[in-house]
């Protein structure tokens, strides 16, 4: 499909209960998050979480460029866009550049490609023309369950480059920038480096075909047993590329000044913490503000994360008392909330599928200035959580669990006693009530939880013999009076249990999401397709005064649906002016703060 330029930006739609969600149908479609495919991604994590618990940190072989290093090779592949050598980035591009930032790509192709269109377009608002972005940063989760080449190149490069190549200018070509997310780390960083690693001078660079058009195996499970049968490796494409992008980057993280007073910090914190080579490197500020990009966020769903905030800490970074622009991902929804003189910015919709927003505002931590979507839209999806679950929408693991445990429960109270399906019954409540409690986070509301744990634990195991009773009571099991009649009733019963478990595990995840107690687990269980966005930022500096980063984020509430582009929220900050919201979507400076 052809690119349309300057696309005027509709206004951000009000908060609804009520929008289109439209699915794709093409594959690799959207992974269920209690699916065969997730359930491989939580095996990578965990065994990708002891390796690093083991203290085995690629990051201490990186060497990272300088960062006039990598601003004079960001230069050098910009200069037929008009870059010439200078201090600072927007100076090299005469005072103004143009930043596209994405994260959480490759799920649904379907949504790619259509995010792809949607970052690859020139738009307007109000007069103003927001061009594509000379640098793409990609802010981490190159794609699910697990950022390897195969999935990389399925989910993100081929639906990417169907949309990019028809209109890739090769003589201007634009730089890509990346940090690596959790979902990169679970293979090592193998399929985040291919895509997102410069060659090394004594290089040849790949084939250009071969990097846009990368060729995997098909059944990677028996490449990998082949390989090992043989004492051989896995061949994988040596590099990948979406087109018109050029990496830079050596090291997974990187420092590059924006602008005069301005730098950009690029934070690679693995599975776990900043390590402390990473935490030297960025030592020492330069300017007066930083814009830090993180692979997850300090903020989000009203709630301190423990993990951005360590590695803000690890840094020396206090955004309460240092001007600062916290930006990431991670999370799948768009937040900005206010703290001092600095900002926190989730955007988290490069087409993985939806996080909703907080659904109430009790026991936030702090007040959201704009949210996409809202608590109405976000609440509306969580009401549909029973039937999702129960008919297994969200894949088939918690389904098959569930049936497996109450076909037992009803086989032994119809084949032995009550009393042998009260006793199953009791084991399914044990290990469903410690399964949840691990689900939600034992760790946090930890009364709440194992109260909430040990009523749900108690109901799902008491389900299936509740309906056997009632079955029995009724006549079900005296079906026409034969043997065969008894067996459909039973089975009958059995079907009947796990649809009735599996919505009661849905209207757990829904009731969850009401008290704030865990907000990841109920939308990553819907996957939900809807609310895609990115960050469009103008990072200036004028010869006269202080540098301003200038934001348009724009998104879409129905991407494959056909509904059209939205401008979400703007905002304008520099690290010498505090700011002050006004309306939803617009933050300008105001003020002088103090030297």
């Amino acid at each position: 499909m052809a690119i349309v330029a300057s696309i005027p930006l509709a206004p951000c739609p009000p908060d609804s209960p009520r929008f289109p969600r439209t699915r794709g149908k093409v594959r690799p479609r959207a992974i269920a998050w209690f699916g065969f495919s997730s359930f491989w991604g939580h095996l990578r994590h965990l065994l990708a979480s002891a390796i690093a618990t083991d203290s085995v940190d690629s990051r201490q072989w990186m060497v990272p460029e300088a960062p006039a290093e990598l601003l004079g090779r960001i230069a050098a592949v910009l200069g037929p866009r008009g870059a010439r050598d200078a201090a600072t980035l927007a100076a090299t591009m005469g005072g103004e550049v143009w930043i596209d930032f994405i994260a959480d790509t490759g799920d649904d192709c379907s949504v790619s490609e259509a995010f792809a269109r949607l970052l690859a377009a020139d738009y307007s608002f109000d007069g103003e023309e927001l061009p594509r972005g000379d640098v793409l940063i990609h802010g981490g989760d190159l794609a699910y369950p697990v950022a390897t080449v195969r999935e990389v190149s399925r989910r993100l490069i081929a639906p990417f480059n169907r949309v990019f190549e028809p209109v890739a200018d090769w003589s201007r070509p634009r730089v890509l920038l990346s940090i690596p997310g959790n979902h990169d780390w679970y293979d090592g960083l193998d399929g985040f480096a291919r895509l997102c690693q410069a060659p090394c001078t004594f290089e040849e660079g790949p084939e250009l075909a071969d990097a846009l058009h990368p060729q995997t195996n098909e059944n990677p499970v028996l490449a990998w047993a082949r390989a090992f049968a043989s004492g051989k490796q896995v061949q994988k494409p040596g590099a990948m590329a979406i087109a018109g992008y050029v990496p830079v980057q050596q090291a997974s993280y990187f420092r590059l000044p924006l602008a005069r007073g301005l730098e950009l910090f690029g934070v690679d914190r693995q599975l776990r913490h900043v390590d402390p080579r990473q935490c030297a490197f960025f030592d020492s500020p330069q300017g007066a503000g930083r814009l830090v990009l993180l692979p997850d966020p300090a903020r989000a769903w009203g709630e301190t994360r423990p993990t951005g905030k360590g590695a803000l800490e690890a840094l020396g970074v206090d955004p309460a008392r240092d001007p600062t622009i916290v930006l990431s991902g991670d999370v799948h929804h768009y937040e900005r909330s206010r703290e001092g003189p600095s900002l926190h910015v989730v955007a988290g919709g490069g087409g993985a599928f939806l996080h909703g927003n907080r659904v109430t505002a009790r026991g936030a931590h702090y007040a959201r200035d704009v949210e996409f979507p809202g608590p109405r839209a976000s609440w509306a999806m969580c009401a549909r959580l029973p039937w999702h679950l129960a008919t297994g929408r969200a894949g088939w693991v918690i389904t098959s669990l569930f049936a497996v445990a109450d076909t037992v429960a009803l086989r032994a109270y119809f084949r032995t006693s009550l009393q042998a399906g009260v006793m199953v019954a009791m084991t399914t409540s044990v290990v469903v009530a410690i399964g949840t409690a691990f689900l939600i986070g034992s760790r946090r509301h930890r009364s709440r939880v194992f109260a909430f744990s040990a009523l749900f634990g108690l109901a799902t195991g008491a389900l299936p013999v509740a309906i056997g009773v009632f079955a029995r009571a009724a006549g079900f099991t005296e079906l026409g009076g034969t043997e065969a009649g008894r067996v459909a009733a039973i089975w009958i019963a059995i079907v009947a249990s796990t649809l009735a478990s599996g919505a009661a595990f849905g209207a757990m995840l829904a009731t969850i999401a009401r008290l704030s107690l865990n907000l990841s687990q109920p939308f990553a269980a819907l996957g939900e397709p809807g609310f895609k966005h990115f960050v469009r930022l103008r990072v200036r500096e004028p010869a006269d005064g202080p540098a301003t980063l200038d934001a348009f984020v724009i998104g879409v509430v129905d991407p494959l649906g056909g509904s059209p582009p939205v401008l979400v929220d703007r905002f304008t900050w520099s690290p010498h002016l505090r700011v002050q919201p006004r309306e939803r979507g617009v933050v300008e400076p105001v003020g002088q703060q103090g030297a």
